[in-house]
């Protein structure tokens, strides 16, 4: 099942607690001025960092390069809503484009039956 987390548009450092699979997750968010792009660090339920400084970018797997093993069964990707291919702003992370969360297994069917 997909869920979409939920980020919070035009607030530049913030921590939000979500669900995943029944599971719950912390996620530290910032704002890089420098860059103009949006970072977050995720932990489980325990507090245990699983990723840090993941950039979040279209067209790839958030989180990919983890060796955390809950990266090995679920995904993260962002997608932009208007199909522009654009990278979240400031103002539009949650609104245009949103990160989702999909178990690998549903996102493997989901490619397959293209």
């Amino acid at each position: 099942m997909i869920s979409v987390l939920p980020f919070i548009p035009s607030d530049g450092n913030y921590r939000f607690t979500t669900a995943l699979a029944e599971v719950q997750f912390t996620f530290d968010v910032r704002w890089n001025v420098r860059e103009g792009a949006w970072y977050f660090d995720m932990y489980d339920a325990d507090g245990v960092a699983m990723v840090s400084g993941i950039k979040i970018v279209l067209g790839a797997y958030l989180g990919r390069q983890s060796a955390h093993p809950w990266f090995t069964e679920n995904v993260l990707a962002a997608i932009d809503l208007t199909l522009e291919e654009r990278d979240a702003t400031f103002d539009d992370l949650g609104v245009r484009v949103l990160v989702q969360h999909y178990p690998a297994e549903d996102l493997l069917t989901e490619l397959t039956a293209v």
